[in-house]
């Protein structure tokens, strides 16, 4: 058996090696910039913007390589908390959170910030409730985690089942949203551009597991922070001379109300449980921006706010990165960090709708349909946005754009080259491969961990990183193959899986920690029933059988959760004295990682035997 590294102590060179990584991606975006200049083949400079990064994860990835578990499955925990926050975030989105979300601020406009306040909500939950638990403990893998604190392997088994599904929705949906951004800078099919992404994830991780996972992320998220920062960043200097759009969009807000108010723009309130986000199809701007439930009703508003807080706080893809951290009072400040970066992603996005709103009202709003801008033109010509005249001026009724093209339509507005659009779209390739790759490795990982060595309390750790090692391409093309061949919106899918994740883990979590009460059949029996209400609600919800949409559907799923596990706890027998001790355990914040300790100990047990 392979001796687990002692090792908890920071890598000092971090922040140079990550410093060199930042360095080299800004390096091929100006080589490109200058290539352009003299003159190279666009289709060269579009394949060098969509390989070049990629291949600088993979390389990040390999370097990882690891057979240690406790490296394999969890960095060593010693993953610094800014970085730790930094992945947590961008997992959390994805490009279906960063694409879709600035297309929500643009059509939909203030309903969109119920996913973005249900975001912030749930990591301020999981850093309350869920994460520092987790960290004491140390499992690997949420099911791992319950079937430990339940003493109970069945229990194990079931969280495994149950947590499959949203898993493989998020995975889906970020594949095909990673396809939509990669397709349109080179060009290719979607088909195609999934299958090379599936490929392209297989050797970022299945070296070094959690390893090379979470720096190969690191470098994703350093792309995704320029490839949305700095065009941004741009357009907010040329309109208000202040490079932060964070901070100067606020303005330009103002001005949008007024002039969609001179312009006649129709307020129109959505029904109190109404939820009509934009798709991916073209659709109209028949809304102003800053104008609150016009699309989603104020209960609806609500409801969103908290099914997202659920989902996110229990989000079985996201709650293992914690356990990376070298303590408990890093995973705190992991999630804080989360907090940080997710709101300069989201607040960034928001920047982009509301600038490219502003150039839209400016420059084609009342216009003669002959006098309509060229990036306009170029952007009709790519499908992307569309106008139907009526009479002799562009109404904004009259004006249309897709939902996920809204990020890239910046650029081309702003007339920058064509690299800096290209640039964008390796941004969103590179949160799509992130978030793909948290969630392809938490299905292996419970695949393995929970499905083949949990069938035994302590499998040999050969075993159990050999395993994951075969399950992660397998669980890679499998998903790849779901999202080529399944047509549904990733925003959709995204929000389907925080509501099922939400329903079936968060009450079981919560109560695993808070309750020393809860056993086995308890918990077994909320997941159950908060996943089956939580799915059923769904399709109602899809299907027009009920009045709630099915993006709501933790609604009736949390709460079935918590009754069900509460109820079925009392028709079974007290825990044992030793889970009681395990549960007090857990709750303090101190101390050395209870799986760490047993595992240290079963070491010192088998040299003296041996």
């Amino acid at each position: 058996m392979a001796a687990t590294s002692q090792r908890r102590l920071v890598n000092p060179m971090l922040g140079t090696y990550f410093g060199i990584f930042t360095s080299a991606a800004a390096g091929l975006v100006l080589v490109l910039l200058v290539l352009e200049q003299l003159g190279f083949s666009d289709g060269l400079l579009r394949l060098a913007m969509l390989a070049g990064p990629i291949v600088l994860f993979i390389a990040v990835g390999a370097a990882g390589a690891c057979r240690e578990p406790s490296e394999y499955f969890a960095a060593g925990r010693r993953v610094p908390a800014v970085y730790t926050g930094l992945v947590l975030a961008l997992s959390a989105l994805g490009a279906t959170g960063l694409v879709g979300m600035t297309g929500l601020y643009f059509i939909n406009g203030f309903d969109a910030w119920c996913i973005a306040i249900g975001i912030w909500a749930g990591f301020v939950m999981m850093a309350l409730l869920v994460a520092p638990y987790l960290r004491k403990h140390g499992s690997y893998t949420v099911p791992s985690y319950l079937g430990r604190r339940l003493d109970n392997r069945l229990a194990r088994i079931v969280a495994a089942a149950v947590i499959l599904v949203p898993m493989v929705l998020v995975a889906v949906a970020e594949l095909k949203m990673g396809a939509y951004a990669a397709g349109w800078l080179s060009g290719w099919s979607q088909g195609l551009v999934t299958q090379l992404l599936v490929f392209a994830i297989i050797p970022m991780v299945v070296l070094g597991g959690v390893r090379s996972l979470t720096w190969s992320n690191a470098g994703q998220g350093i792309v995704v922070l320029i490839a949305l920062v700095v065009p941004v960043g741009i357009v907010a200097a040329l309109e208000t001379n202040l490079p932060f759009p964070q901070l100067s969009h606020g303005p330009v807000l103002r001005g949008l109300g007024r002039m969609e108010a001179m312009r006649g723009v129709p307020i129109n309130i959505a029904p109190m449980l109404g939820l009509d986000f934009a798709g991916q199809e073209l659709t109209v701007l028949a809304n102003r921006i800053a104008q609150p439930y016009i699309s989603v009703g104020p209960i609806s508003f609500i409801l969103m706010i908290l099914t997202v807080t659920c989902g996110i706080a229990a989000s079985p893809w996201l709650l293992p990165r914690t356990v990376c951290t070298p303590g408990v009072y890093d995973t705190r400040k992991s999630v804080a960090w989360a907090i940080v970066f997710s709101g300069l992603v989201l607040i960034s996005a928001a920047s982009v709708a509301v600038f490219l709103r502003d150039i839209l009202m400016d420059q084609v709003v009342g216009k003669s349909p002959r006098e309509l801008p060229q990036w306009f033109r170029q952007l009709v010509e790519l499908g992307v946005a569309g106008v139907k005249v009526t009479g002799d001026r562009v109404l904004l009724g009259e004006v249309g754009f897709k939902r996920d093209a809204v990020l890239f339509a910046l650029p081309i507005a702003g007339g920058f080259s064509p690299i800096v659009v290209y640039m964008a779209l390796a941004g969103a390739v590179a949160a799509a491969l992130l978030a793909a790759t948290s969630a392809i490795t938490a299905i292996a990982n419970v695949l393995a961990e929970d499905g083949v060595a949990g069938l035994v309390w302590s499998p040999p750790a050969g075993m159990r990183v050999n395993v994951v090692r075969l399950a992660l391409p397998v669980v890679a093309i499998l998903t790849g193959w779901i999202a080529i061949f399944v047509p549904a919106d990733p925003l959709d899918l995204a929000l389907w899986a925080l509501a099922l994740s939400g329903s079936s883990m968060f009450p079981v979590i919560v109560l695993s920690v808070l309750w020393k009460r809860l056993n086995a059949f308890g918990a077994c029996t909320g997941m159950i029933a908060g996943f089956v209400t939580a799915l059923l609600a769904i399709m109602a919800g899809e299907a027009a059988w009920l009045g709630v949409p099915g993006a709501l559907s933790a609604v009736f799923g949390v709460p079935v959760g918590f009754i069900g596990a509460a109820v079925a706890t009392r028709f079974a027998s007290l825990p044992d004295r030793h889970v009681l001790a395990l549960v007090r355990d857990i709750r303090l914040p101190g101390g050395e990682t209870i799986c760490d300790r047993e595992e240290r100990l079963q070491r010192l047990k088998q040299q003296r035997s041996g």
